[in-house]
């Protein structure tokens, strides 16, 4: 009986090493690809000239923003679409040096800040190093937590990385995040490097708007 007793623990034994094993195994993957990740996408921290345009759903709204970014000077372009929206919506964004314009569009009416903090403007290239650090232990916390699979994304390899009903599709050659699914919101991002130039940043015309300073 008491041999019965102790083959059976070992055999539960063996069965937990094999699954904290697998665990382990499992893990390490996830830290590697997201220390990849990572590591491929530092390349962008210091590009200063792209263009950023994201597409974002949300309650059978869309919204279209295009953000053109040079040197640190941008314009910014916001555009809200939706079947239940029957005026023109949108904002734009100009920033040059220390000069700052907003203008504010719904229907014909149109409103002009300048010089004001406008949240919005500057659009940031997005990867998945807002959501780990650097430290080691922060790294194997996100992998415990996560789900890491493959999954093409407009013609293109992605990590498909999941963490309850929060996914984000990330490019495998580039580090980058091209789509978030998060609580019934999707945005989808697309970057085009290098191609921004000096007329594409231009002052918008603010005479038919109302001044607001």
């Amino acid at each position: 009986m008491e041999n019965k007793k102790m083959s059976l623990w070992k055999k539960v034994l063996i069965v937990i090493l094999f699954l904290l094993l697998v665990l382990i195994i499992l893990t390490t993957r996830k830290v590697m690809i997201i220390s990849d990740l990572a590591n491929k996408s530092k390349v962008y921290d210091s590009k200063t000239n792209y263009l950023a345009t994201v597409l974002s759903l949300e309650n059978g709204n869309v919204n279209i923003l295009k953000s053109y970014n040079k040197d640190g000077n941008y314009l910014t372009t916001i555009r809200v679409l939706g079947k239940d929206i029957q005026k023109e919506r949108g904002l734009t964004i100009y920033k040059k040096d220390n000069e700052v314009i907003g203008i504010i569009q719904s229907g014909e009416e149109k409103i002009a800040l300048l010089n004001q903090d406008m949240v919005g403007g500057k659009i940031q290239i997005v990867s998945i190093l807002p959501m780990i650090d650097s430290d080691i232990l922060q790294k194997i916390q996100f992998a415990l937590i996560s789900r890491i699979t493959t999954e093409q994304y407009n013609n293109t390899d992605c990590y498909l990385i999941e963490l309850d009903n929060y996914k984000i599709w990330v490019d495998k050659e580039s580090g980058l995040t091209l789509k978030e699914e998060n609580n019934g919101m999707t945005s989808e991002r697309f970057y085009e490097f290098d191609i921004v130039k000096e007329e594409n940043i231009l002052k918008p015309d603010i005479s038919s708007c109302k001044i607001k300073e």
